[in-house]
């Protein structure tokens, strides 16, 4: 498998995220954490179902594209995290919607990710996402990004909010099939124009 452009298509959203530290949850293939790698030197880790062939796919995947192997972690939803304290200042992911009766273990992983955070080096900031417009949405991190294509039914899709929710998250629609997820204590959401200056980020 060859990445040669943004593996989610059709997003009209962009985030800076260079000097970010990333983590890929359910990523398959690892298709998109090797992209944003290869294009943007993504600081990122790769993360699945605790499954070693997984995992080699991912290697091989990496060596396909000419990277080092990415650094990854075997987890399944709901099980204790391997990373006692994550320090990952965004988790990103891709299409995890699909799999309704795992919903309750996907919050109680996002959860754990948000809520036991420890920033890393003292960095400072916040984490911009820009929409093709130029409005700027800026967020404290840690946060959790996703975007799906697949279409489920909004009831399902409704579940995994509210559980989110529930568990003292708040949940952000970004448009377009995107969402930002927080913890609602470290929550600091503003909503800007930008005046049009170039800046870092990708587009998805």
């Amino acid at each position: 498998m060859r990445c040669k452009s943004a593996p989610m298509g059709r997003s009209r959203w962009r985030w800076s995220i260079r000097r970010e530290s990333t983590t890929s949850l359910t990523c398959g293939t690892g298709a998109l954490a090797i992209f944003l790698r290869k294009a943007f030197e993504v600081n990122i880790t790769t993360s699945d179902y605790d499954d070693g062939e997984i995992e080699k796919n991912i290697s091989y995947n990496c060596r396909a594209n000419a990277l080092d192997v990415l650094p990854h972690i075997r987890h399944t939803w709901g099980d204790p995290f391997p990373v006692c304290t994550p320090n990952w200042d965004i988790v990103i992911a891709s299409d995890i919607l699909l799999y309704v009766k795992q919903y309750d273990n996907l919050v109680k992983t996002v959860s754990f990710l948000l809520n036991e955070y420890k920033q890393k080096d003292h960095k400072s900031g916040c984490i911009t996402i820009t929409d093709k417009s130029g409005t700027q949405i800026s967020a404290k991190p840690p946060v959790f990004l996703m975007s799906w294509r697949r279409r489920i039914g909004k009831g399902h899709q409704s579940l995994f909010f509210d559980g989110c929710e529930k568990t003292g998250l708040q949940v952000q629609h970004l448009g377009d099939l995107v969402y930002l997820i927080s913890n609602k204590q470290e929550a600091d959401f503003v909503e800007t124009k930008s005046d049009g200056g170039s800046s870092e980020g990708m587009i998805f």
